[in-house]
């Protein structure tokens, strides 16, 4: 079943303004090409975006421009001049891919139809392995079946698969290259600390799944002897190309970790991650964080925080083998706080890694061993007096860097960019 994307005038009608219109009739002239982003959002109070679409019965030269002005939530960058970011509107998602740093932006959204009750999350519902290859998972709701949509057209088109009526809810999604691929759904326990968990896998770019691992021991798919245990409440995952990798879990209270070498089918604990009485020292809370990869593929790392009244400490686990030994580095970082103690640090690779605080970012070039405090950017300080919510942060390089801000009670956004790895920015 395939479904187009439909054209967003209608939802965006009241947000939009058409760039250039003079209100007088005039003979169609070929399209100009996308004007400059101004950088005037930080004044207006939100995230302004220039939407460039084809022209309808229009050549393929032909497009329209619209000065959008719109709330985001997250982003994912591909290179130092492309990325994309989304967010809902009334539960019809609006996600945008820009190749030219901001300046202009065209729509990857799916259709209207297909409804959402909130954000997909870059990691849990939402994977892209370049531009043009993308999965969105769409959870099950009182009615409705879980969906997986997919396309391989940069979003001009989006075909859609079905998990059945079920209230599973996504957890992780993780694709190794266009076709192979896996989704981690759980479902809550009536028993306090456990939830089940089911994983899915796909061979053909998602156009069909199966199951091949669940918790419930008495239902197991062929195969699979080993499950993970129901036992503690899943954070992500992470896999290799050749079927081996590794599933992190809050156990207990406890961050923990599952390995598996055989695609999902069978899992180990293991020994060498979160190893000892307590790795981090006394908290009111332990956080297990998301698996996060290297930009250059060359291995990943798991943060882990430790909570003690409102601020969160966190330190980092690294991996270079696929999962199965880990080391533990102690970050000499002072502790998140405020608004945003979910805001872990984020590497690049190995080596590189930054850690937002506030207005102030800090720096790594040795794993963790050593942050340094970078000056503090002054366009970055002036936005985040109105927006102090840190919602995402993400490099794609050692210069190039963005960081997406907003205040929630407003229901407001601002997207910054950084070209010098985190010194000065500005706004998209």
């Amino acid at each position: 079943m395939r479904i187009g994307r439909r054209v967003l005038l209608p939802l965006l009608a009241a947000l939009i303004v058409l760039a250039g219109c003079n209100g007088e009739p005039a003979e169609k002239e070929p399209a100009s090409p996308p004007v400059v982003h101004k950088d005037t959002a930080d004044d207006v109070g939100g995230q302004e975006i220039t939407l460039v679409e084809p022209e309808q019965g229009g050549t393929v030269n032909e497009h329209e421009e619209y000065v959008v002005q719109t709330r985001l939530t997250e982003i994912h960058l591909f290179d130092g001049s492309t990325g994309m970011a989304w967010g809902l509107t009334r539960s019809a998602l609006r996600m945008y891919l820009t190749d030219n740093n901001g300046k202009s932006w065209v729509p990857l959204s799916p259709s209207e139809q297909v409804a959402f009750s909130d954000v997909p999350e870059y990691g849990r519902d939402v994977f892209f392995t370049d531009t043009m290859h993308g999965w969105i998972v769409r959870s099950a709701g009182l009615s409705e079946e879980s969906l997986v949509l997919r396309t391989n057209d940069g979003g001009a088109n989006w075909a859609l698969a079905t998990l059945g009526r079920t209230d599973e809810l996504p957890v992780s999604l993780y694709f190794t290259d266009h076709k192979k691929g896996w989704l981690m759904t759980t479902k809550a326990s009536d028993t306090a600390g456990r939830e089940e968990k089911t994983l899915y896998r796909t061979r053909d770019g998602g156009e069909s799944w199966t199951a091949v691992m669940r918790t419930d021991n008495g239902s197991q798919p062929t195969g699979s002897s080993q499950p993970l245990p129901d036992i503690g409440y899943l954070t992500g995952m992470h896999f290799e190309s050749d079927g081996s990798g590794y599933a992190t879990m809050l156990d207990l209270g406890r961050p923990a970790l599952y390995r598996t070498i055989d695609g999902g089918r069978n899992w180990n604990k293991s020994t060498s991650f979160f190893a000892g009485a307590n790795p981090i020292g006394t908290c009111d809370v332990m956080i297990s964080g998301k698996p996060q990869s290297y930009r250059d593929g060359s291995g990943s790392w798991v943060p882990v925080g430790c909570k003690q009244r409102d601020e969160v400490l966190y330190s980092g686990y690294f991996t270079q083998n696929g999962g199965a030994g880990w080391k533990h580095v102690p970050f000499k970082l002072p502790a998140q706080e405020a608004l945003n103690l979910q805001i872990a640090p984020v590497f690049l690779d190995r080596m590189n890694g930054w850690m937002a605080r506030g207005s102030l970012l800090y720096r790594t070039v040795n794993g963790g061993r050593s942050w340094a405090e970078l000056p503090r950017s002054q366009k970055l300080q002036e936005n985040m007096e109105k927006y102090p919510e840190i919602f995402q942060v993400e490099f794609v390089s050692e210069k190039v860097g963005w960081i997406l801000i907003g205040k929630t009670d407003i229901r407001r956004s601002l997207l910054l960019q950084t070209l010098d790895g985190g010194v000065t920015w500005h706004v998209i």
